[in-house]
């Protein structure tokens, strides 16, 4: 096609220009979709020794990752002298052991333990915990997580990865439970259990996001529930309302109050604070303790 082609191509539609020279068939893709069609796009332009890492390796290994992250390829050269940040690559160079990379998807990538140390050392705390967090739950050890942060120790920002790695719960569901997890610490609030039982005459009746035994207290982080993403085969809408509100009547039988937030309140550390507060305040304390989760 000649250049004149190619842009009206664009400009109608046809095509998408992933980047300088290459263009694709237009689709309608998602963030993490139209980065990975990017990462295709770059990757084999790229020196000898790239490999794939930061935010780019993130998306490989199915890890949640700030969009404004995704306009570029993120790629790290072992070796000394300086990175480079152009319109499409995001060049770091500093050492890469062999044990902290890996093959994903055809590609040279950064391991999980490598790839959440290196976004905890460059990100703020809390998305440094979620990334961490994530990583667990994906497979990775801690062991494995914390000798990755060991291996940059002196490196800008390898405190914080540090303190994130230390932290990290793979029992968390969500970037937004993570978050959350984090707000709670930071307002001094008795840390929760993860994924919390809550058992009633001997039966397993719900696992909650989060759990405060003593103080008798669960918290759903789950903000507005899409109840027709929750249908089992052959229900309506309102049978899924339905079986939501007889798991809360379990959870208050057990001996529970529930308290329940979204990514918007987790956002707010004031206003998660009050809403876990006040359901410290209303909860039953130890009187029922004995109807209550083994």
């Amino acid at each position: 096609m000649s250049p004149h082609g190619l842009r009206k191509a664009v400009e109608d539609g046809e095509l998408d220009r992933v980047r300088r020279g290459v263009y694709a068939p237009h689709r309608d893709l998602d963030r993490r979709t139209g980065h990975l069609r990017l990462l295709a796009a770059t990757f084999p332009v790229l020196g000898e020794g790239s490999v794939v890492s930061h935010a780019s390796a993130a998306i490989l290994h199915g890890l949640p990752v700030r969009q404004d992250l995704l306009d570029r390829v993120w790629v790290t050269r072992p070796g000394g002298g300086h990175g480079r940040h152009g319109p499409v690559v995001q060049l770091r160079r500093c050492t890469l052991e062999a044990v902290d990379v890996t093959v994903v998807s055809g590609l040279p990538v950064t391991t999980l333990a490598r790839t959440a140390s290196d976004l905890a050392r460059q990100l703020p705390y809390e998305w440094g915990v979620i990334g961490c967090d994530a990583a667990l739950a994906s497979g990775c050890s801690r062991e494995s997580l914390i000798e990755a942060v060991r291996r940059v120790e002196g490196w800008p920002g390898a405190r914080r990865a540090a303190s994130a790695a230390r932290f990290a719960d793979g029992a968390s569901g969500s970037p937004a439970e993570s978050l959350s997890r984090v707000q709670i610490q930071r307002a001094g609030l008795p840390a929760p259990v993860t994924q919390f039982r809550v058992v009633l005459n001997g039966r397993l009746v719900a696992t909650a996001d989060f759990g405060w035994e003593d103080i008798g207290l669960v918290g759903e982080c789950d903000g507005k529930v899409k109840y027709g993403d929750r249908l089992r085969p052959g229900e309506k809408p309102e049978d899924a309302v339905m079986r939501e509100k007889r798991r809360e009547e379990r959870i208050r039988e057990a001996g529970y109050w529930i308290v329940r937030w979204g990514w918007q309140e987790a956002c707010d550390p004031r206003e998660l604070a009050r809403i876990i507060r006040r359901g410290f305040e209303l909860a039953p304390g130890r009187a029922v303790g004995d109807r209550r989760s083994a």
